[in-house]
């Protein structure tokens, strides 16, 4: 029998782990719950937008309108449809959790399913989407 010990290595703002100490650094970087992330859409060489917003503006803007619905348009424009920043800053605000809740505590009451209020955003459309407006002539 053999037996080898080996590192793990996990990402101090989410769950995510790894054999490579190296991916979980880049992972790190980019990590849409690490407030200093680095935005990989925002560094991309396809990007016209301006410098990628800081967190707390990107919060403030979610949290600025009185339903989930002016939340989400401010924020598309404070990101600049980025749909990275988006990301982070619905995980990082606690929109989402606030949003769930109030969906359970409905579904308590009623007995219904509870449909997310938030899941009318998709990253991986949005990511899709913001890919086919930077290269419209695909990947030939």
């Amino acid at each position: 029998m053999k037996r080898k010990q080996v590192w793990r290595y996990y990402c101090e703002f989410c769950k995510k782990s790894g054999c490579s100490g190296g991916h979980i650094r880049h992972h790190e970087e980019h990590c849409t719950a690490n407030p200093d992330r680095k935005c990989g859409f925002h560094e991309h060489e396809w990007w016209e937008g301006g410098p990628q917003p800081a967190m707390a503006d990107l919060i403030a803007a979610i949290n600025s309108g009185h339903d989930w619905d002016e939340g989400m348009k401010a924020l598309r424009e404070v990101a600049e449809n980025c749909p990275a920043c988006i990301l982070a800053a619905i995980k990082q605000s606690g929109a989402w959790d606030k949003a769930w809740r109030e969906e359970l505590a409905e579904w308590n009451e009623w007995g219904d399913r509870p449909i997310h209020p938030v899941l009318d955003f998709s990253f991986k459309d949005a990511a899709a989407a913001w890919l086919r407006d930077m290269n419209p002539g695909g990947y030939d």
